[in-house]
C-alpha cells in the first residue's frame, strides 16, 4: 500500500515511469523477438498471437525493472540509502538507460543543421546534437536519481519502544519524595552532622566528631 501510494501520489514518478515503460518495452521485444510486428498487418488470430508473443515478454521484464526501480527509490527516500539498495538502484538505473539508449538509436532521424547558424559556429552545433543520442537516454534515470537523493525531509522516526516509554513518562503523576534523614548532634559544642540516610550512620559521624571535639 505504501508503494501504491507513493506511485500514484507522484506525477513525476508516474510520468518517468510510464514513459521507460514504453520505451524499454519495445527495445526489449526488438532484442528478443526482432522488429515490432506492424499493428495495421494483424489480420488473423495467428498475426493477433505473434503480436502478443513479441509484446508480452517484453512487457513484464521492462515494467519488473520499472517497478523495481521506483519501489528501490521509495525504500531509500523513506527509510535511508544501504548498501543493497545503492547498488539494486544503480542497476536498475543503468539497465533503463541502456534500454532507453537502444530505442534513440533507433529512432532517432538525421537532423539538418539551420541556415541560421554561422558556418564559424558549425563545427561546435554538430558535435552538440550528435551526443543527443548519449544524453537524452540519460534524463529518465538521472531524473529518477534525483528525486531519490532529494526532498527527503522526514526525521527518522523513533522505536515504537521508545515512543511507549516517553508517552508513559508523560502521563504519570507528580509523586512527592519523602527523604528518611536522621541528623546527629553534639551535645557538648552542639555540632551536628549531615542528614544521613540512617540512624546507624549518624551514630557512625557523631561517633567520629567526639573523637576529635574539644570541648570535652
Amino acid at each position: 500500500m505504501n508503494f501504491l501510494k507513493h506511485f500514484t501520489g507522484q506525477p513525476f514518478v508516474l510520468a518517468t515511469g510510464i514513459a521507460a515503460l514504453i520505451h524499454s518495452t519495445w527495445s526489449l521485444g526488438t532484442l528478443f523477438s526482432g522488429e515490432q510486428p506492424a499493428i495495421e498487418n494483424i489480420a488473423t488470430t495467428i498475426d493477433f498471437v505473434h503480436f502478443i508473443g513479441w509484446l508480452l515478454p517484453a512487457f513484464l521484464i521492462a515494467i519488473a525493472l520499472d517497478i523495481g526501480q521506483i519501489s528501490t527509490s521509495h525504500e531509500i527516500r523513506e527509510h535511508g540509502a544501504t548498501l543493497g539498495r545503492i547498488i539494486t538502484f544503480v542497476v536498475l538505473a543503468l539497465s533503463t538507460y541502456y534500454l532507453q539508449w537502444l530505442y534513440i538509436i533507433y529512432h532517432i532521424p538525421q537532423l539538418e543543421i539551420g541556415l541560421g547558424v554561422a558556418d564559424y559556429h558549425q563545427w561546435l552545433v554538430d558535435i552538440i546534437r550528435n551526443v543527443a543520442i548519449w544524453v537524452i537516454p540519460m534524463f529518465l534515470p538521472l531524473s529518477t536519481t534525483l528525486h531519490t537523493i532529494t526532498g527527503n525531509t522526514r526525521k527518522p522516526r523513533k522505536k515504537q519502544h521508545e515512543n511507549t516509554i516517553e508517552q508513559i513518562i508523560e502521563d504519570m503523576p507528580l509523586m512527592p519524595i519523602e527523604e528518611n534523614e536522621h541528623i546527629a548532634i553534639c551535645d557538648a559544642c552542639g555540632w551536628q552532622s549531615e542528614a544521613k540516610g540512617s540512624a546507624g550512620k549518624a551514630q557512625q559521624a557523631l561517633a567520629a566528631h567526639k573523637r576529635h571535639c574539644e570541648v570535652q
